[in-house]
Order: structure tokens, then C-alpha cells, then sequence
């Protein structure tokens, strides 16, 4: 079985980061991820060996500079995007928007299935 290697932009002790860890940590078994994410120098070899760029985007205004730079980087080493919507909010900021391979909200299944077809293709099956 293959584990997946996330890189969570902007990872800080708050509330939608923790919410979100606790989601993944509770998926079903059969998706297997590890978190790569790396603060400070690194973290564009972090984003390079990642599979995906995971993007809260309730902290879009806390630190732009630093997840524009994130996307910048897993853009560049063509990775997928998978935006997280802020709980109980459908809109999201412009700039995200245009580069989300998938937006998705809290659903633990769905930010599941999101990760998996944007980094295997929208015809990838996952069977739990």
C-alpha cells in the first residue's frame, strides 16, 4: 500500500490546522499519508518530494508571502494543489482558486478523495 506524502502549507498550532490533522489522522485505514512538511529552510526539497501541496486556506491571510511561495514551488515541480475551504465557508480567496487542482471542504472523505484522483487522475478508484 502506498503512503502519500503531504505537504501542509503553513502549518501552525491553530484551530483549522489541528481540525484538519485530526481528519487525516482519523481516515479510514486504507489511505496510508505522511506529513513532509518543512518550516524554514527545506521546505522547497519538502515540497519537491512531496505528492501533493495541501493549502488551508483559512490562513491565507495570516501568511500569504509564505503559502504564495509553497504554491510557487509546487507549481514548479508540478505537483497538485488540494485547497481545504475554511469550515462553513464556500468562498475562497481569488488568488487560490486559480491555482486549486481541487477545493474541497471538511469532510474527511472528500479531502480524501480529492488528494487521491488529483495526485493518480480524475479515473482513479479508491476503494475502502
Amino acid at each position: 500500500m502506498t503512503t502519500w506524502k503531504l505537504f501542509i502549507s503553513y502549518p501552525k498550532d491553530c484551530q483549522d490546522y489541528n481540525i484538519f490533522m485530526k481528519r487525516l489522522e482519523s481516515s479510514t485505514e486504507a489511505f496510508k499519508w505522511s506529513d513532509v512538511t518543512k518550516i524554514g529552510d527545506g521546505f522547497v526539497d519538502a515540497i519537491d518530494k512531496s505528492d501533493a501541496l495541501i493549502v488551508l486556506s483559512g490562513l491565507w491571510d495570516d501568511d500569504k508571502e509564505l503559502i504564495e511561495k509553497h504554491i510557487k514551488y509546487a507549481k514548479g515541480f508540478r505537483k497538485p494543489i488540494i485547497i481545504i475551504r475554511p469550515y462553513g465557508v464556500e468562498e475562497i480567496p481569488e488568488p487560490l482558486q486559480d491555482v486549486a487542482t481541487k477545493v474541497v471542504g471538511w469532510n474527511t472523505a472528500c479531502i480524501v478523495d480529492a488528494i487521491l484522483l488529483s495526485i493518480n487522475g480524475e479515473d482513479y478508484e479508491f476503494l475502502m
